[in-house]
């Protein structure tokens, strides 16, 4: 049972706040002590959190709550819903079977990047994937090493390294593969490369990915992006090492709703 529950949504979305409010009244009325979020900063007195949004909002609420070791359970109210535990229609069923201690727990690997530039070091995380894209729209190199072995060097409009849970996001728009979540890797997909020989590799998260960007032109630069959610202007000369985070992302999710039948209905996978 929970004891401390925050309801979290993007406040701009103002359609959800009837939502919202129908589910604390819920919470409420089964003597638990819900509260509205639309902040993420301190979670420090929560148990769980529930995302009320998109996938977008599912992103947020993982990577703050991963690092505290906080599961999340995301009820669709946005599009595609991907990472969600229950559609809006489903709402008090689903809270039900959460409550009732009857939901199962994903624990998602999360990569975690360390930006190494003008003397500094910057980390962030994310849980679908990291971005190297132009900052304006021009190719240009990607060198790379693993577990310091150098790999032969990308040459595109950006590359995408994508976690199992971001295999089915912008990596798979990209060309790449579909990744079942147990797996513990990494997917390298270049987005458009000026080569018909570069394709998606599959890395084991175990191992340590270096990343640097070059251009042909003084003046061009890079940017490295979060989860679609955050972007760092790279400097000339920056270096991102990625590597598998120390934590996993804990999505709670109803026992029906299972990876290949989430693919089946959300992706039309395996549609005549």
């Amino acid at each position: 049972m929970f004891n401390r529950v925050g309801v979290f949504y993007n406040e701009l979305k103002t359609h959800v706040t009837p939502l919202v409010q129908e589910a604390i009244t819920f919470l409420h009325q089964k003597n638990v002590m819900a509260s509205l979020l639309t902040t993420l900063d301190n979670l420090d007195n929560f148990d769980l959190i529930i995302s009320m949004g998109g996938d977008g909002t599912m992103l947020r609420c993982a990577r703050a709550c991963a690092p505290k070791n906080i599961p999340v359970f995301g009820i669709n109210c946005g599009t595609l819903g991907f990472l969600a535990a229950a559609e809006k229609e489903e709402m008090p069923s689903a809270l039900q079977t959460l409550l009732d201690d009857k939901c199962t727990v994903r624990n998602r690997l999360m990569l975690q990047a360390n930006i190494r530039q003008n003397g500094q070091v910057q980390t962030f995380t994310a849980l679908n994937d990291c971005v190297l894209h132009a900052s304006n729209m021009r190719a240009f190199f990607v060198n790379g090493t693993f577990d310091q072995v150098p790999m032969p060097p990308y040459f595109g409009d950006g590359l995408i390294i994508a976690t199992p849970t971001g295999s089915t996001a912008y990596s798979l728009a990209a060309g790449g593969p579909i990744v079942e979540p147990n797996v513990d890797v990494f997917v390298a997909t270049p987005v458009c490369p000026h080569s018909l020989h570069q394709r998606p590799m599959v890395l084991s998260a175990k191992g340590k990915l270096i990343l640097k960007p070059a251009f042909k032109n003084a003046d061009d630069s890079a940017i490295a992006s979060f989860d679609g959610q955050v972007h760092i202007p790279l400097s000339h000369g920056a270096e991102l090492e990625i590597s598998q985070a120390p934590f996993s992302a804990k999505l709670l999710t109803l026992p029906q709703r299972g990876f290949f039948t989430v693919l089946h209905k959300k992706l039309s996978w395996g549609q005549p």
